[in-house]
């Protein structure tokens, strides 16, 4: 079925083509959209993803994409199944995403939905799977039911609500003809005669200019820099790389929790400088004054206590030679903190382009580590294009908790 009609009347698609299409200029990725449109259907949508680089889905039919749609209300997992049962029928609503991308959307047989879902029994998945209503998928085995393996699922909900009645309409998601689209994205051209004319009158005045300029004394030409689209991607890979930054931190905090009576009891750091939140357990400030002279540290009396600054010594990282795609490096950092941290740990906001290559806005969430457990989570950033940001830790009974925050970087 090519669309799936609500209630209110308003349709929602599913696409007969969809798919990053990527050119080297606005006229050859207009030339093959409007290729691909005379087979997949005159109506589109367009999200901008880098460059002149697009997710594009084509469609005979008017009215909103489904998987998109569905898969935004639930801020865009990286890997997502979404269910839902459609009343008075034996039929279910399914979305999946597959590395941020919808692989599969639809209206099911409900009997079907197991054969669209044992794929992925041979993959490496971490889902968060939404179902809602009598579905054949099942968080736990049972029978008649679907389910994956524990180590395959990171979040798994049942809705007490169904979604696609009240799914908002998002306007980046509403398919419509190519030429407007094309034009709403800045990528259409100009009719041919008024190409023509522009042409004529850019001539005239270059020929106008060219008279003028040359009754003229020479100029001094100044010389425009050139702007590298990936500057900034070399800036931030040249802060100290992640895991020796946080190992440096550990080294500091050990001497630290040593201080005779004190405690610390919160932790905040940012690049080359941890400051510590102390607590008298019966030390003095004369004391930690003199402890913290003999190591080049600071003392600060503030209303809410004494903080303790302490340098923490990095160097830059080398210049990266390459770029690394986001999504292979995603699904490298949470297979290596799944081996050393139990859970989800690892949290990311949306991906922000900045040109040429992306920012991720990323978190680990710390629970109960001792400094030597950070220093193992520290390991699991080794060569990875990731720079810290920061950290904000609590600390009690000689364990840390809190988060990392970290940008991860790629194309």
């Amino acid at each position: 079925m090519p669309f799936i009609t609500r209630e209110d009347g308003e349709r929602f698609v599913i696409p007969s083509y969809r798919d990053v299409i990527t050119a080297k200029n606005n006229a050859a990725l207009k030339k093959e959209i409007i290729t691909l449109s005379q087979s997949y259907g005159e109506y589109i949508t367009m999200q901008h993803k880098a460059g002149v680089s697009y997710d594009v889905a084509f469609s005979p039919d008017l009215g909103y994409l489904l998987g998109e749609s569905i898969w935004h209300y639930f801020k865009r997992p990286m890997d997502m199944i979404y269910c839902e049962a459609v009343p008075n029928t034996s039929e279910a609503i399914m979305v999946i995403v597959k590395e941020g991308g919808v692989y599969l959307d639809g209206r099911f047989p409900i009997d079907s939905i197991p054969e669209e879902l044992i794929i992925f029994l041979t993959q490496k998945n971490n889902f968060d799977i939404f179902i809602y209503g009598d579905v054949p998928i099942a968080e736990q085995p049972a029978d008649g039911k679907f389910s994956f393996d524990a180590g395959s699922v990171k979040s798994f909900t049942v809705l007490t609500d169904p979604v696609f009645p009240t799914l908002p309409l998002l306007k980046t998601y509403q398919f419509q003809l190519v030429e407007a689209t094309l034009k709403r994205q800045g990528i259409s051209g100009l009719p041919l005669n008024q190409a023509i004319a522009v042409a004529v009158l850019l001539g005239a005045g270059w020929m106008l200019w060219s008279f003028i300029a040359s009754m003229r004394a020479p100029a001094v030409v100044e010389q425009v820099a050139q702007v590298n689209p990936y500057q900034g991607y070399y800036d931030a890979m040249r802060s100290p790389a992640p895991d020796a930054e946080l190992s440096a931190m550990v080294s500091v905090l050990n001497d630290a929790i040593t201080i005779p009576g004190w405690t610390l009891t919160k932790v905040t750091y940012t690049t080359g400088s941890v400051t510590c939140s102390m607590l008298s357990l019966g030390g003095t400030v004369e004391s930690l004054m003199a402890w913290a002279d003999a190591r080049q540290a600071t003392i600060s009396i503030i209303s809410t206590g004494v903080q303790l600054i302490l340098p923490v010594k990095t160097t830059p990282r080398p210049e990266p030679t390459q770029i690394y795609p986001t999504k292979e490096t995603l699904a490298v950092i949470l297979d290596r903190l799944v081996k050393v941290i139990p859970g989800n740990s690892f949290q990311m906001d949306q991906v922000a382009t900045q040109g040429a290559y992306t920012a991720i806005n990323t978190s680990i969430i710390i629970t109960s580590l001792s400094l030597s457990g950070i220093d193992l989570v520290a390991q699991q950033l080794n060569a990875l294009p990731f720079a810290l940001t920061g950290a904000s830790l609590d600390y009690a009974n000689g364990l840390f908790s809190g988060n990392l925050t970290l940008q991860l970087l790629g194309s």
